[in-house]
């Protein structure tokens, strides 16, 4: 029994670690610092590798809500990482974390994604939230393939949600983006309607040649 709760306390630990270190790696990816972002997913991977090793011959640990927890976000911080950099997801298989860990994984990637998008929208750039729209919707309809766990469908329908609000979020922001475009193409109508009557008026303001004065 101390032998368990010793393991325990050390998986326990070593989780709250890797889901540390996968906090920072997504934060690091959001300002753009992807050095930074690698080196703490590369901790996160080697820790992750530890604790399944370290908990070969405790199932009961091993299945813990804390473990699963860890491999989430290790699965999200991944996902994200690899998507920035490479436009890809990774394979579930070379993760080495449970199908239902992915799964779960990539329902909490689509709340990243939809920072991105807003992020965009809040820069003007609606090609990129709506870039980063289509893979929510990419992803999410990869995951109603799958009906398992309940805590599967609780995601799902959180996914659902924020989906729907971003495309109403999109929506608005491309009305405005093309409200302000018209606004910025008129203004630049009016300056060259502008410099086109005062070049009028110096024509009109200019004095006539004199032949007799000049003579």
């Amino acid at each position: 029994m101390r032998e368990l709760d010793s393991i325990r306390e050390k998986a326990l630990s070593q989780s709250r670690e890797i889901i540390l270190n996968c906090r920072k790696c997504i934060q690091s990816i959001h300002n753009g610092d992807f050095e930074k972002a690698r080196k703490h997913l590369t901790s996160a991977g080697r820790r992750l590798k530890t604790l399944y090793k370290m908990l070969d011959g405790y199932p009961e640990i091993k299945s813990a809500g804390f473990v699963e927890n860890a491999s989430q976000e290790f699965v999200e911080a991944k996902c994200l990482y690899n998507l920035e950099r490479k436009g890809e997801l990774p394979d579930p298989d070379k993760l080495g974390v449970s199908y239902v860990a992915f799964l779960l994984g990539l329902c909490d990637l689509i709340g990243e994604l939809r920072r991105f998008s807003l992020d965009s929208m809040r820069h003007g750039n609606i090609d990129d939230a709506n870039r980063y729209l289509e893979m929510m919707e990419e992803i999410y309809e990869s995951i109603m393939d799958f009906e398992y766990p309940s805590s599967l469908k609780r995601k799902q329908d959180i996914a659902r949600g924020l989906i729907e609000k971003t495309k109403s979020e999109l929506a608005v922001a491309s009305c405005e983006k093309r409200i302000n475009d018209k606004i910025e193409e008129f203004r630049g109508l009016l300056d060259i309607v502008e410099k086109n009557k005062l070049e009028e008026k110096k024509k009109r303001e200019k004095p006539d040649l004199d032949i007799d004065r000049v003579w």
